[in-house]
């Protein structure tokens, strides 16, 4: 591209001169405070010379604008990555965080959890003892109650076999032998 300019360059610098040539005649050019005369050679070469050096200083303007410019894009390049590393940097940082948090909260359930594990086996342990408990008692009162009917039934034989035997002796015209509950119901019936 900038070949193409300094050449194109060269051609209008070639034109000029050969057009300032052609043009030798003497005009008068007016100024502020005066005039003068001078060539159209003279006149043609001064406008395209100062057409060059105003050219110029628009070109020095111009890059020393894209250079400051290009400069200030440069700091914010710059403050940019440093604000992309910061990012990353932190990400990185909440990634390692999140990661902790996470390995904590599996820990705090694993732990619940072996804690819930021991809590339902002492529990069970708590209830079967409570039923062998239950059983045991139950076990306990059955057989004392066993016992109970036991004696209630052998006092029944021993009360049906006195019935017999007074039966017995009250066929066999004998006197009834008074025992203990005959003088009980004597004495309750002579108050």
């Amino acid at each position: 591209m900038r070949t193409i300019f300094i050449i194109l360059m060269v051609l209008v610098i070639f034109a000029i001169a050969a057009i300032a040539i052609l043009n030798s005649e003497v005009v008068t050019v007016h100024y502020l405070f005066g005039q003068l005369d001078l060539n159209l050679f003279a006149v043609i070469l001064a406008s395209a010379l100062a057409g060059v050096i105003a050219m110029i200083f628009f070109m020095i303007y111009r890059s020393i604008h894209n250079y400051i410019k290009s400069e200030s894009e440069r700091s914010l390049k710059k403050e940019l990555q440093q604000q992309v590393r910061n990012l990353e940097h932190e990400n990185k940082r909440l990634e390692n965080e999140i990661t902790k948090i996470q390995q904590e909260r599996e820990a705090a359930a694993e732990k619940a959890r072996a804690e819930l594990e021991n809590e339902k086996k002492r529990l069970e342990e708590e209830l079967s003892r409570q039923q062998r408990e239950r059983e045991n008692a139950a076990a306990k009162e059955q057989a004392e109650l066993d016992s109970e009917k036991r004696k209630l039934e052998e006092e029944l034989k021993k009360q049906q076999k006195e019935k017999e035997r007074l039966a017995v002796q009250a066929s066999g015209d004998q006197p009834p032998k008074k025992g203990f509950f005959d003088f009980l119901n004597r004495f309750k019936g002579s108050e």
